[in-house]
């Protein structure tokens, strides 16, 4: 049996991978997404940018209903760009726009790119970072919520 919380996660990374010049967005960043910490990656020796990284955050409540629930599942989206404190900031701005455009939910259409059973998402409020305290990059965090239906266990 498929772990719906891991479908999720996996579809999440997925969609991510598409951001592409190719595909029509303003950067590459698609290219180099990953799974984890944001700081565990930035600091990896094979570290390089642009780059979004999927993290785990804190859920939003559950609604629960009949034999089940609909957990909304929370993830940071973090993407960074390379620059110094003058020049970060169009970058940065593409980056936030190619992020929007690839998650952005259409409201009362079911997701796309989301596995059955987790039919819609929500995106919180970004917030950029700019360069400083010992972070060579600019980033900007989006909060996104999967809104994941999970059954009761009737054994």
């Amino acid at each position: 049996m498929s772990n719906l919380i891991t479908l999720g996660r996996k579809a999440l990374i997925a969609r991510l991978e598409t951001i592409t010049q190719a595909n029509g967005y303003r950067t590459d960043a698609g290219n180099n997404v990953r799974s984890g910490w944001f700081n565990e990656q930035v600091s990896a020796a094979s570290a390089s940018f642009p780059i979004i990284v999927v993290q785990r955050a804190k859920d939003q409540a559950p609604k629960f209903g009949g034999h089940g629930m609909r957990k909304l599942h929370g993830f940071i989206v973090v993407a960074a760009i390379e620059g110094g404190l003058d020049d970060y900031e169009d970058a940065l701005d593409d980056l936030e726009m190619d992020l929007l455009q690839c998650l952005m939910p259409i409201e009362g259409v079911p997701c796309e790119w989301t596995p059955e059973g987790i039919p819609h998402v929500t995106l919180g409020i970004g917030e950029p970072v700019p360069p400083g305290d010992g972070l060579k990059a600019a980033t900007i965090a989006i909060p996104i919520y999967l809104h994941t239906f999970i059954e009761s266990r009737r054994d």
